[in-house]
């Protein structure tokens, strides 16, 4: 079935290529029809949008606002550099919106504004920069089969297994804050996204191919019963969206994601390198008990960590979850050993939930508190609001400030620097008022509230914080966030957790680190048999490698008698997986791998992974290769697929390459040649296959069912190609 793709708009193949690596933007206007198409070169990338909005109950489009008044003005960003900024103004002599659309030498930022000429205030909750319309297309020039390109759905958060998903274009979707088109076959695509999250919930959808972009969504993924807040003001403006289009989407999300960091730079300041280390949640869980504790912590820093499994300074994570069933006196003690032995204490913290029946919601929120529990929970239609089991906290009451300035301090007292920041979704959802009137956002309130307590939590030093169920945007209250939802040892469960890495990897950009959450090994129901095997373990190790950061959960103490897991097997496990000194020196390098073809799936399913993935390094190549069937998995890949054309020779001189852009280097593999291969986990050297043709090498991997792999290609720079 044909349908009329206007989202977007190129010519299949070199020309169109071509045109989104030279070319620059451009804005058309139709003055008939108010309509915008942008181009890149000549080509349309977004076609027949026209801007619209919410003017307190009434949506309005530029179509309704017959004046128009066109500006064009110079600019110098400190982000996007010099540029352009047309600014197209209608109006009826009452309402009136602006649509700003910034052009720059690599990226358009669009963003929409509205007002009443008389000056007075007025109230919104939804603006739309872009959304396609559809009429009179077929003369905009021709169009791309619908099947050949894909939108990628980026989802809101990690809660309830949620994943990144690849759809056709003729489908009806929503992708928060970003979202991709591309073709899987040449990887050119167009990223879209929102680069502002401090007032708004923004998304991209795409309708049977028409493309919008807005900010003001609620929805069931979003976890809201009510619609957005509205905003109040004689001037209400919609997030700003970057538009980029390049040769490789993959490149595209990179510089969305790098742009959003350049704009709010994200939490970076852990120096100790790559975490690795235990949490107890993934095995002991609610069975977590003092004394396993202190034997995890003397396992870890007596047994593991000669083999590599720490990060760069030597340092180690010892992190304990909810209901950790330990004392004051007991964490105080927990935290001292850790430090002896080299390693950051961990512990958890639910800073925006109420884990209460509602019997209990009309006592005091703390000891000495003039605020009960119903007093300080954000209300929907009246009522406390319970999402995931708990009540949500208004994030601008007093009483949940003070609760988090109290807890904050008793555990920093403690002795605790690494705090693992859960269900923060909780605190974003939209209630009907907050206690501060000036807030009127979920976003708003999220952000006011988890900047007092980041603030409160690095009173004194500054501490690692690690968000697992977590919106992705705002990001800069987090150290990391945990990719995917709870994921623990078995082979769909690494896949799971790969399709984060698949199409999320970008986050890295802002994240300091991917958090693939706990690495299970031996799980909880080991004793009833039910035990992951040697290749499920590769998988699940070589996970927390491709997303750069490195939590194992297992039972590692003889005297624990929680039940949970096998203490004897996992210390054996511990001992053959997490001890490869080779496979530990890539997680050190602490980045995500990306896809090595973005968009070619292990199956047929529009949730799935991808099973090869790369990281590029100044010396080196390296391929992970997950097989997450019951069969072996047998994969040629063509050198050229690592390198940038023409392929760097094997065992032979480099060829000179001209000159790249600060862009091409930042994504581009390292020039060279290929010195020397292994595979990490085997030690075994890596096939060249050869007589497929003789100027363009394979390398070949082998997988056997439900295991990994992990291929590094080593590569030597000529002196006068040196990488600095």
């Amino acid at each position: 079935m044909r349908t009329r793709i206007i989202a977007f708009l190129i010519l299949v193949g070199s020309a169109w290529a071509a045109a989104a690596k030279s070319d620059s933007y451009s804005i058309l206007f139709d003055k008939r029809s108010h309509a915008f198409t942008l181009l890149q070169g000549k080509q349309p990338l977004l076609s027949d949008f026209v801007p619209e909005a919410r003017f307190g109950s009434e949506v309005v489009t530029a179509a309704d606002l017959p004046k128009v008044v066109k500006r064009t003005n110079g600019v110098e960003h400190p982000t996007f550099g010099r540029g352009k900024i047309n600014s197209f103004r209608f109006t009826d002599g009452s309402r009136a919106m602006t649509l700003f659309v910034s052009i720059f030498h690599d990226a358009v930022v669009a963003q929409l504004t509205i007002s009443l000429d008389n000056g007075s205030s007025l109230k919104s909750n939804y603006l739309s920069p872009i959304r396609e319309q559809g009429t009179d297309i077929d003369k905009r020039g021709t169009r791309a089969r619908e099947d050949a390109f894909r939108f990628l759905k980026v989802p809101y958060d990690n809660d309830s297994f949620m994943r990144y998903h690849l759809l056709p274009l003729d489908t009806v979707a929503t992708s928060y804050e970003v979202a991709a088109l591309f073709s899987p076959a040449t990887r050119a695509g167009l990223a879209i996204g929102s680069i502002d999250h401090d007032r708004w919930k923004s998304a991209v959808t795409i309708d049977h191919g028409r493309l919008a972009a807005f900010s003001g969504i609620s929805s069931q993924e979003t976890h809201d019963v009510l619609p957005h807040g509205s905003l109040v003001g004689r001037q209400i403006s919609s997030a700003r969206f970057l538009i980029t289009a390049r040769t490789d989407w993959r490149d595209a999300m990179e510089q969305f994601a790098r742009t959003c960091n350049s704009l709010q730079p994200g939490r970076k300041h852990w120096h100790h390198g790559t975490p690795f280390g235990w949490q107890s949640w993934g095995v002991l869980a609610e069975k977590n008990s003092f004394q396993t504790d202190l034997d995890v912590s003397d396992f870890m820093a007596t047994t593991l960590r000669p083999a590599g499994y720490c990060s760069t300074d030597g340092t180690q994570v010892l992190s304990i979850d909810a209901w950790d069933n330990l004392n004051a006196r007991q964490k105080r003690e927990l935290c001292a050993h850790a430090h002896a032995n080299g390693q950051v204490p961990g512990t958890y913290v639910t800073p925006f939930c109420l884990w209460w029946n509602d019997a209990d919601l009309d006592r005091p929120l703390f000891k000495g508190c003039q605020y009960t529990g119903r007093d300080a929970c954000a209300k929907v239609n009246g009522k406390p609001y319970k999402y995931d089991g708990a009540f949500c906290l208004d994030p601008t009451h007093p009483a949940t400030l003070e609760r988090f300035a109290r807890e904050a301090a008793s555990l920093k007292a403690a002795g605790f620097e690494y705090f693992k920041i859960d269900f923060t979704s909780n605190g974003m959802i939209q209630a009907d008022s907050y206690y501060d009137p000036a807030v009127r956002t979920a976003v708003e309130a999220y952000n006011y509230g988890f900047t007092r307590f980041i603030q409160e939590l690095d009173r004194g030093g500054r501490v690692f914080t690690a968000l697992s169920i977590a919106p992705i945007f705002p990001y800069h209250y987090g150290n990391s966030r945990r990719i995917a939802c709870d994921t623990w040892g078995k082979i769909d469960q690494s896949e799971y957790a790969m399709n984060a890495i698949s199409y999320g990897w970008w986050t890295n950009e802002f994240y300091q680190f991917n958090d693939p959450d706990h690495l299970v090994l031996v799980g909880k129901d080991a004793a009833k048999g039910d035990v992951e095997s040697l290749g499920e373990n590769r998988a699940r190790y070589t996970t927390g490698i491709c997303s750069g950061m490195v939590l194992l959960p297992d039972v590692w103490s003889l005297n624990d008698r929680s039940g949970r897991g096998d203490a004897r097997l996992s210390m054996e496990r511990a001992q053959h997986i997490a001890m490869n000194a080779e496979v530990n020196a890539v997680g050190r390098i602490g980045r995500s791998f990306r896809p090595l073809y973005g968009g070619r799936q292990w199956r047929a399913e529009t949730g799935a992974a991808e099973n090869l993935v790369t990281l590029c390094t100044d010396s080196a190549i390296y391929l992970a290769a997950f097989n997450y069937s019951n069969e072996p998995l047998n994969v040629a890949v063509p050198i050229t697929d690592l390198a940038p054309l023409p392929a760097p020779p094997v065992g032979g001189r480099a060829a000179k390459h001209k000159q790249s852009s600060p862009q091409d280097k930042e994504s581009s593999p390292p020039r060279g040649e290929l010195e020397r291969g292994f595979e990490l986990w085997t030690g075994e050297p890596i096939t060249l296959r050869l007589n497929f043709k003789p100027d363009q090498p394979q390398v070949l991997i082998s997988v056997p069912a439900k295991d990994a792999r992990l291929i590094r290609l080593r590569i030597a720079h000529p002196h006068n190609d040196a990488i600095k």
